[in-house]
């Protein structure tokens, strides 16, 4: 992993549940450099962002790491510029392997679901308007009503001045549903290319991996 972000004086390295984790200067760099577009142009959301963005890459990530240590692996986390990175190298089945790779969006609907049952228990947010926030950031028609009614029970209400406690909502969930769900398109090197790459490997030994990339490359044109 070194060589896709080399090490620094200004890592931060700590180990959390036996995996070891090193997180380079440019995650937050860049974490916060994308919290700054759009309408994040108050630096309190900004370094909101970043710590929604921190805490779900890391429970991502985390999600592949304990995986892989379920099956005997000595796994690494790295969280870089452009999102994480976690090695096991132990997956020894092309099951292992899968499950690995899954373990990762996983532990972001985990988080996402998570999320949800706290904001119901506290706002009283019904699994309407949690369902209307989520077809939302898929582009999907939704009931302005039900949608305007969840986010009216957040501290703040909808449209009125900054709340973070709002804001917190809007961004774990944007991050552990829209990003999961981007994340899932078998497209390499995304967990679902990865996942695709495994399955049509073993539909067809000799094509497969030949298959995922072709797959990999109309899709990625067509996003």
């Amino acid at each position: 992993m070194s060589s896709v972000a080399p090490a620094s004086n200004y890592d931060l390295r700590f180990e959390f549940l036996g995996v070891p984790v090193r997180i380079h200067p440019f995650f937050w760099l860049f974490s916060a450099l994308l919290g700054m577009s759009g309408s994040r142009n108050d630096l309190r959301l900004v370094v909101l962002w970043v710590a929604c963005v921190f805490v779900s890459i890391l429970v991502h990530e985390f999600g592949h790491a304990l995986m892989g240590k379920r099956f005997g692996g000595s796994p690494s986390i790295l969280l870089y510029s452009l999102g994480g990175l976690c090695y096991s190298g132990t997956e020894r089945t092309p099951g292992q392997r899968l499950a690995v790779v899954l373990a990762g969006p996983g532990a972001g609907f985990l988080l996402l679901l998570a999320t949800l049952l706290v904001y119901s228990l506290l706002y009283q947010i019904t699994p309407a308007e949690h369902l209307a926030l989520l077809k939302a950031h898929i582009g999907l028609n939704v009931n302005a009503e039900v949608l305007l009614g969840g986010l009216a029970k957040l501290p703040g209400g909808f449209g009125g001045e900054t709340n973070l406690i709002r804001e917190a909502y809007l961004q774990l969930v944007f991050i552990n549903f829209f990003w999961t769900l981007v994340n899932l398109l078998p497209i390499w090197p995304l967990d679902g290319g990865q996942a695709a790459q495994v399955v049509l490997t073993q539909v067809n030994p000799r094509n497969g991996l030949r298959w995922s990339h072709g797959v990999s490359f109309l899709l990625a044109g067509l996003a």
